[in-house]
């Protein structure tokens, strides 16, 4: 069986002395003082999310709205961060 793959991207921001990493798709949002905390921080913060919806059908349906359809308990999620924008 074929494991599907779906990958979600996030941008990273400079905002004045901070990080502000965040997945639009799904309004997904970290900070931090520097690229690298704000980018683990996201990490955790999408973790947790994906556990939030561990055990219902929620997890595919809002996947599915932010245009990732047919997502289901076998498929990958992979977070991929884009370049960031630094000031």
């Amino acid at each position: 069986m074929v494991m599907g793959t779906v990958v979600l991207k996030a941008n990273v921001n400079q905002i004045e002395d901070r990080y502000v990493a965040r997945i639009d798709d799904l309004d997904l949002e970290a900070d931090g003082e520097s690229l690298e905390e704000a980018q683990d921080e996201l990490i955790q913060v999408t973790r947790a999310w994906i556990e939030s919806h561990d055990g219902t059908d929620t997890l595919s349906e809002v996947l599915a709205d932010a245009g990732h359809p047919g997502v289901d308990e076998e498929t990958e999620l992979h977070l991929e961060f884009g370049e960031a924008v630094l000031q």
